[in-house]
């Protein structure tokens, strides 16, 4: 594929930028009907309103030109077969797999069969933990579950297992990551050994994070009685290596496996979201699932133009690239969706943190960029001012659902407010001219869905997923390695075994 520079609609867009460079929004245009019906796109459970940004007619019309030009769904559909999209390692990237009942082969595998056979014996073992049928080494039944893990084997649970608490009717679950033992502690504090069970959570089962608190969580076992022939009764491991769980000390038929495929901030539709399952039961996590599917399915079918998640990605190049946008902000108006930012930050920032392209070659192009955020009622008094009043252009996701707003008017009224704003911009009346004056034309774009529950939130999942393969796929680089976490995991270790620097 051509590097992005040398596509006809990049090179359009620079110039049609400089035809919006004097655009400003004002309150009519910001309240135009026309307008914002012909921005407002579906998908699935969700709505997203898209008339507070920086575009026309023609800037749509291009930007789906440059998706096309770089192929976002032709290589989407590759991605969906099982071609190597990885490069660096050569790797599928199957996580999509994981929520669909399409048969698959990959290599002579049938990936269908593996994976459903994996997903029976998740949900039998959940639900013989909440039915009290699994117990612990003294025959007690689990009341605490703690997931062990860190980067996509904790920020997925956690984000789900607060988003979705509500729906929480098993055991208590908690997620620690910390390497800092005051964290498990913490965790711990109500636990008793007897009833509660760990989950070992790590793709490669060599995690340092981990097996410390993995180590530490057996000693709190040890030093409460649980006799140490007895202790792996108290754990089951997910991992794309069971040999090294095995080897660590958890039973073979405790060890649940994923393949080296699924990428570590696309776990959670794994047997990473084991936890879930066992908090919230089957059902949800189904749902959960069925709503990522439901955005999988509108991202390979659905024209540029009307396909949110592509242009979700879209406009964020467009605001990166052709604006000079070095940061983004996410405002969920809803409690329980603040780990949202912590989430996505993994997602966007470990993905598209790249300076080499997919040939090897150094980028000349601007890439990632900061993903920062908090829920929107904290958001407003904290760093809002800096995006209503600063100078740096912040384009922002205002996030609301209308069960919410069914709970407290004032949450979406103040969502929707930010948005206007940001948008129009106004003169404070209070305050002294020119302290009071907001200049307007930030962008934003308002997510909504009906209600804050599984399917919505697999669905607003898979978009920012998806969004963040639309702009690999412009800026030709690779969306699913890491390797700039390495090196400072290899350091570390060379410290630890107090090699000179």
């Amino acid at each position: 594929m051509p590097r992005p520079t040398e596509l006809p609609a990049w090179q359009q867009l620079h110039s049609h930028r400089q035809t919006l460079d004097a655009w400003r929004a004002d309150a009519a245009l910001a309240a135009d009907p026309s307008r914002r019906e012909r921005l407002t796109v579906e998908a699935g459970p969700l709505t997203a309103d898209c008339a507070h940004h920086r575009i026309s007619g023609d800037t749509l019309q291009l930007l789906a030109e440059l998706a096309d030009q770089a192929g976002v769904q032709t290589r989407f559909a590759r991605m969906l077969r099982g071609d190597p999209v990885n490069l660096t390692e050569g790797r599928s990237a199957l996580h999509t797999a994981l929520r669909s009942d399409t048969p698959l082969v990959v290599g002579g595998t049938d990936l269908r069969a593996n994976i459903a056979a994996g997903q029976q014996a998740e949900r039998e073992f959940a639900a013989a933990v909440r039915s009290g049928d699994w117990r612990g080494a003294s025959g007690a039944s689990i009341r605490h579950v703690i997931n062990l893990g860190i980067g996509g084997s904790d920020l997925g649970p956690a984000l789900a297992l607060d988003a979705l608490a509500a729906s929480a009717d098993g055991p208590i679950a908690r997620c620690v990551s910390d390497l800092d033992p005051r964290a498990l502690a913490a965790a711990l504090g109500d636990c008793e050994p007897a009833s509660t069970l760990f989950i070992v959570c790590s793709k490669t089962f060599g995690t340092l994070e981990t097996l410390a608190n993995a180590q530490r969580a057996r000693n709190w076992l040890l030093d409460g009685g649980i006799p140490p022939a007895q202790v792996q009764r108290h754990f089951v491991a997910v991992t794309a290596n069971p040999q090294r769980a095995r080897e660590w000390g958890v039973a073979g038929e405790q060890c649940f496996a994923f393949g080296d495929w699924v990428g570590g901030r696309y776990s959670l539709w794994s047997a990473v979201g084991l936890v879930l399952q066992i908090a919230c039961g089957s059902a949800v996590v189904a749902a959960l699932h069925r709503g990522a599917h439901a955005i999988d399915t509108h991202f390979a079918d659905t024209p540029i133009e009307r396909n949110l998640p592509a242009l979700m990605g879209l406009l964020g190049i467009w605001y990166r690239n052709f604006w000079g946008a070095q940061a983004h902000a996410v405002l969920p108006y809803a409690w329980p969706l603040r780990r949202l930012p912590d989430y996505l930050q993994q997602l966007e920032m470990e993905s598209l943190g790249k300076r080499t392209d997919l040939d090897g070659h150094p980028v000349t192009w601007d890439t990632g960029g900061v993903l920062f955020g908090a829920a929107g009622s904290h958001a407003q008094h904290a760093f809002l001012q800096l995006l209503h009043q600063g100078t740096a252009l912040i384009p922002a996701d205002i996030i609301v659902f209308d069960d919410t707003a069914a709970l407290e008017p004032a949450l979406n009224a103040n969502a929707h407010a930010q948005a206007r704003v940001l948008c129009t911009g106004g003169q404070v009346a209070a305050a002294p001219a020119p302290h009071g004056d907001l200049p307007g034309n930030q962008p934003s774009t308002v997510i909504r869905a009906e209600r804050l529950d599984a399917e919505s939130l697999g669905a607003l999942l898979a978009c920012y997923e998806h969004k963040v393969f639309t702009q690999a796929c412009v800026w030709h680089i690779n969306a699913f390695d890491q390797w700039g976490v390495e090196l400072g995991k290899q350091v570390a270790q060379s410290i630890l075994r107090g090699e000179p620097g």
